[in-house]
């Protein structure tokens, strides 16, 4: 664990977290409770029409006393374009409650759409670091359909933009929705993979979480107990769907992952995650799955405790063997060949992942020869145990 004696800041504006097994039904509670009267909800367009939509414009009725706007927002990773059409839905609807239900997509979308109310301009604007963004009015609601992104808590979002070797970060405390609903039944109904991706995601975030370098006293207490429970859960959440235990602890985990890497940030699997979502449209959990093996067995030498931690926890014998573990446990286990396609577009990656910021919060400095080497290393699945990988 941090030294409780060092210094460390700590960031955490998340307002309130529900977490009950049909946690959507109290949308209606909550709307009276602030007064709301115009409703917009933002849904991932994979659940239009079906029932978890219709019970969100029901409890909202229920609340306001009039069906809100419906926006469908697309199902993929969020795009400059995309973001500032739900923007203009937002606008168009004048909401002081928006509910965001969806994946770290839908959430993420929401969260930058929602502020463009109250900082107009193109998405990209405000983008970035350090920027003071008015806050909105509304009572923003987010409730997660996947285990794995924790945007329900975040202050960071994410986008990539046409032409962009990376992503578009925004990172705002007016971002953060002021009430996270975990609703476990939500998440019942996800395709094995994307149990998998999403799963692994969290994973990547305890992880990489506990042991940067801005990893505290706060903070790895809950990146410990985020991948204690996904070691247990996730598989069985895997292996079987309808597993309300399995899925509530896997999406309180990526809850408190998530509040951790607010503060602690990330590490070098996020910073090679980012090019490859960009530039090969490789899903976000699977360029986590793809990368942290190797980013663990890169780090070994200077992981100490934390790294025994990590093994334990995974039931493994190192915390690189734990990270190929977990990954083969959920299907993950594949080469980064069947995304990259040659020498020429890896080493591309490989010097789009050294200019993300979060290089400098792995634990271990690593150069570009360093990525080189790990990229290479991605090429060959573990079989779930550690990379045949060392530097």
């Amino acid at each position: 664990m941090a030294a409780v004696s060092g210094e460390f800041v700590f960031f955490h504006s998340a307002r309130r977290v529900i977490h009950a097994p049909g946690a959507i039904g109290k949308l209606a509670d909550l709307a009276k409770e602030f007064g709301c009267a115009r409703a917009v909800l933002a849904i991932d367009a994979v659940f239009a029409g079906g029932p978890i939509e219709a019970r969100a414009i029901e409890a909202l009725k229920a609340g306001t006393g009039a069906a809100p706007a419906v926006v469908h927002v697309p199902s993929r990773e969020p795009d400059t374009a995309s973001i500032e059409a739900v923007a203009r839905a937002f606008a168009a609807a004048d909401p002081d409650m928006i509910v965001a239900i969806g994946g770290g997509s839908t959430m993420d979308t929401a969260k930058v759409a929602r502020l463009l109310l109250s900082n107009p301009g193109p998405a990209e604007g405000i983008s970035g670091f350090g920027k003071t963004l008015r806050p909105h009015a509304s009572l923003f609601v987010c409730a997660p359909t996947t285990a794995g992104t924790g945007s329900e808590v975040s202050e960071s979002a994410i986008s990539s933009k046409s032409g962009a070797e990376v992503k578009l970060i925004y990172r705002s405390p007016e971002m953060t929705a002021k009430i996270a609903l975990l609703d476990p039944a939500l998440t019942v109904g996800a395709p094995a993979f994307v149990t998998a991706q999403s799963g692994y995601d969290a994973v990547t975030h305890a992880v990489e979480a506990y042991v940067s370098n801005a990893a505290s006293v706060m903070t790895d207490p809950l990146a410990v107990e985020s991948f204690r429970l996904l070691a247990r859960w996730l598989p069985v959440a895997y292996r079987e769907p309808e597993n309300l235990e399995a899925r509530s602890a896997c999406l309180i985990a990526s809850c408190q992952a998530a509040i951790a890497f607010n503060s602690a940030n990330l590490g070098l699997a996020h910073a090679f995650a980012a090019p490859l979502g960009a530039l090969h449209h490789v899903a976000h959990g699977l360029g986590n799955a793809l990368a942290l093996p190797v980013v663990t067995a890169f780090n070994a030498p200077v992981l100490g405790r934390k790294g025994e931690v990590v093994a334990e926890a995974f039931g493994a014998a190192s915390a690189a063997q734990a990270m190929g573990k977990i990954r083969a446990a959920v299907g993950l286990d594949v080469s980064i060949d069947k995304y990259v396609p040659d020498a020429e577009a890896r080493a591309k990656v490989a010097a789009a992942a050294m200019r993300s910021g979060q290089v400098r919060m792995n634990p271990r400095l690593a150069t570009l020869d360093d990525a080189l080497a790990m990229i290479e290393a991605m090429r060959t699945p573990t079989g779930g145990d550690a990379p045949a990988f060392a530097r």
